[in-house]
């Protein structure tokens, strides 16, 4: 064994590498990573963007994206105010469990129980969220029982915080005569009373006035999230609580940057961000929207089972969706005029998007959905797709058996069932109508 001693260099190198290997064993000096939380909140079944228009925002892809980016340089924390459901028919709860699983693949940590959940029996909610692999989150919801459906409070780790979640929502949003439910204060005190998280966050699905009252109660809370309030409310201190609101179709969440501190956690940043157009769209979640899609052409749901349209019968009065075969007969000149318009086309743009078998879709892009003689599903109305003539003048039979009749719609008062905000967002009355005018036609 070759012995030597310990030169001024060893003394002084030595402590350096121990300290550095102590330092890297913690972190090695570096700050404390960030904990990123987002919130959404009514999503009123929106998987893709909430309408038509090329740029509008939303969509589970791109809200994936938006997720991933801020998973690349922070801990993230993804939860849900509740409002994700849209009914309870059967294309309805299809739509639910693709939603639902779309939210699974972006890790969603809790999904606070929301009014159109609760149209739903207890039971049913727990099947669904056993399918879809999703947590439910309530603190005041119970079953005829007594039972909790959902976790009455969350306990999370995570960038070296302890999080406590708690959800509420205002009994007066209960739809199923199944539930009970308490008092939201109390149950969020309740869930609390224990508590000795860094973070404590109430996810309330409760309308603005009361979710304000909430938060000026509640000064033990962090923060105080909520909708449906129909618009998003940016983050504002109300006394020692920061309250938001992440709400519409998807289109915007709510985002805090938080960091561990010595007396608790600092807050680096909080936010509203718009889930934007120019988002790239993740393809798990374009494989998940593409499954939707295959399964709704497999049931080929009708009218009725959408769920989207009272069902009609036929009566004696005539007035049934009669074709647009039936006008071309008689109208030869505004037949010609519609078949060069994008409404002949209107069925065409779903197919390319493999989006015609979805009913959602279909009100806008067939004629007379759901009314007597109107479009029933791909299967038996295949003379029914496109917006036709009915569509503007109104169910046409009784005019085509005696053309003394009139038809029953002021034609340019339609057009804003369809041409909506969402769906037509740069739409001008006088400016549409201009490109669809026909002969026949008469401005009202």
């Amino acid at each position: 064994m070759i012995m030597r001693s310990m030169s001024q260099c060893d003394r002084y190198w030595i402590p350096f590498f121990l300290g550095c290997a102590l330092a890297m064993a913690v972190g090695c000096g570096r700050s404390p990573r960030e904990l990123s939380m987002v919130v959404a909140g009514d999503t009123k079944g929106w998987i893709t963007p909430c309408g038509c228009a090329a740029n509008q925002s939303g969509g589970l892809a791109r809200r994936a994206t938006l997720l991933d980016s801020l998973r690349r340089n922070h801990d993230t924390l993804f939860l849900d105010v509740g409002g994700s459901a849209i009914g309870t028919s059967q294309y309805q709860q299809t739509r639910l469990r693709f939603l639902l699983q779309g939210l699974a693949l972006m890790q969603l940590d809790a999904h606070n129980i929301g009014a159109s959940e609760t149209a739903f029996s207890p039971a049913e909610l727990r099947s669904i969220g056993q399918q879809s692999k999703t947590q439910w989150l309530s603190s005041n919801l119970l079953d005829q029982e007594g039972k909790p459906v959902g976790s009455p409070i969350l306990h999370i780790e995570r960038a070296g915080l302890k999080i406590d979640v708690a959800g509420v929502i205002d009994p007066l949003f209960i739809e199923h005569p199944d539930w009970q439910s308490i008092e939201p204060l109390q149950a969020v005190v309740r869930a609390f009373q224990n508590s000795k998280a860094d973070v404590r966050i109430v996810l309330a699905y409760l309308d603005e006035k009361a979710l304000k009252v909430l938060a000026s109660a509640l000064p033990e809370v962090d923060y105080v999230i909520g909708g449906p309030t129909g618009q998003s409310i940016n983050p504002a201190r109300l006394g020692g609580v920061t309250l938001l609101s992440a709400t519409n179709k998807g289109k915007f969440l709510g985002q805090l940057q938080l960091v561990k501190s010595t007396d608790g956690f600092r807050e680096v940043k909080a936010s509203i961000i718009e889930v934007k157009s120019e988002l790239a769209e993740n393809a798990s979640q374009v494989e998940n929207l593409q499954a939707y899609y295959r399964e709704l052409a497999s049931k080929d749901y009708t009218s009725t089972e959408a769920g989207l349209v009272e069902a009609t019968t036929s009566d004696d009065s005539g007035y049934s969706i009669a074709g647009s075969q039936s006008c071309a007969k008689c109208h030869e000149p505004d037949n010609s005029v519609w078949h060069l318009s994008k409404h002949s086309h209107a069925w065409d743009v779903l197919q390319a998007k493999k989006a015609h078998f979805d009913p959602n879709c279909q009100q806008c892009h067939s004629t007379g959905y759901g009314q007597d003689g109107g479009f029933v599903n791909v299967a038996q109305s295949s003379e029914r797709t496109s917006v036709g003539c009915e569509n503007c003048h109104g169910p046409s039979q009784a005019h085509v058996l005696d053309p003394k009749k009139r038809t029953p719609f002021q034609a340019k008062q339609q057009c804003v069932t369809c041409h909506d905000h969402e769906n037509s967002p740069a739409f001008q009355s006088d400016t549409y109508w201009a490109k669809i005018f026909h002969a026949g036609s008469k401005v009202p």
